[in-house]
């Protein structure tokens, strides 16, 4: 059995993407998507590769001009392809570029692509090796040409992280108040609803207010990805499945959670090797990292505002 060259993470807004990062890099893949940059995650690529992301990028008279390159000048020359195609895919795959990053990151990639058939370049033409991570894939919003490829082929292998929604609340209020290791992140949409629960005094006024507004980030993020709960070629495994007995869990269901994985990407890894390292409080998204932290912070009045928003979530995730 071959391991994937790529594959696609789908961990909704603090599901436990660190989680995923952490199993993800112990199989070997370097990241690309969402996961904040480091020496660790990201992708080193040879001349080769260079010029195969430049023979995806460029238009034939732009990619001719480079054929004959090697060594730092190539990378030199090429230096933009790579954060281009990335930034292109996110467009591709309906990701909410321009209120997280700016216009400006989709302005750059149109400056660097020049190849004018790009739209229909393939997923498998980006480069081998990468777990592509992110928090949505909107089947509204992403371009059909890859749905068409993946539901054809079967590629890249699909695995969808998820958690108890009411921990998911908890979660992000703590984090948009600043209390994970490094802070809130960079989406610029951070900054405004950091400012919002600043104003507001007490957990059961953070969470009513969460679980009503439409616009806070993860509102809508468990319904958009029903699809990807019942599809039979998407593996599905759950935050409490993967915390570990750290977290909360048991060591059997994060053993066999890790094993669902490696089976879909077709990793020949033994799960009992790599348990104790998906777990990472050294994480700068991390905070507590809890199963059901959420019966610290819910009161009687949000778990019904829970019930009025979200009336069918819980049964549809298998959640109580």
């Amino acid at each position: 059995m071959h391991e994937a060259p790529r594959v696609l993470v789908i961990s909704l807004q603090k599901a436990g993407t660190h989680l995923m990062q952490g199993l993800m890099l112990q199989l070997g893949y370097k990241m690309a998507g969402v996961p904040r940059p480091s020496p660790d995650n990201q992708p080193v690529f040879g001349d080769e590769q260079l010029l195969q992301l430049a023979s995806v990028t460029r238009s034939r008279d732009d990619y001719a001009r480079l054929a004959h390159l090697r060594g730092p000048e190539l990378a030199r020359r090429t230096l933009d392809d790579w954060p281009a195609l990335g930034w292109a895919w996110q467009r591709r795959l309906g990701q909410r570029v321009v209120n997280r990053y700016g216009q400006s990151r989709f302005d750059f990639a149109d400056s660097v692509i020049t190849n004018p058939y790009i739209s229909y370049t393939k997923f498998a033409d980006t480069p081998p090796g990468l777990c592509w991570i992110y928090h949505e894939l909107d089947i509204d919003k992403v371009d059909g040409n890859f749905l068409q490829e993946w539901t054809s082929t079967g590629q890249p292998p699909i695995v969808f992280n998820y958690r108890d929604p009411r921990d998911t609340v908890v979660s992000m209020i703590n984090f948009l108040e600043g209390r994970t290791a490094a802070g809130y992140g960079n989406f610029h949409e951070f900054d405004v609803f950091h400012q919002i629960l600043g104003s507001m005094s007490s957990w059961e006024e953070k969470i009513d207010y969460a679980l009503r507004d439409r616009s806070f980030l993860g509102w809508d993020q468990f319904e958009k990805a029903v699809w990807l709960l019942h599809h039979p070629g998407v593996c599905k495994v759950s935050f409490e499945e993967l915390v570990g007995p750290r977290g909360g869990g048991s060591r059997e269901l994060q053993v066999a959670a890790l094993q669902r994985v490696f089976d879909h990407v077709g990793s020949a890894e033994n799960p009992e090797k790599i348990a104790d390292a998906v777990y990472d409080p050294g994480s700068w998204s991390f905070y507590q990292g809890k199963v059901s932290s959420w019966r610290d912070y819910f009161t009687g009045g949000n778990l019904a505002c829970f019930d009025e928003q979200h009336p069918w979530l819980l049964r549809q995730y298998g959640y109580r």
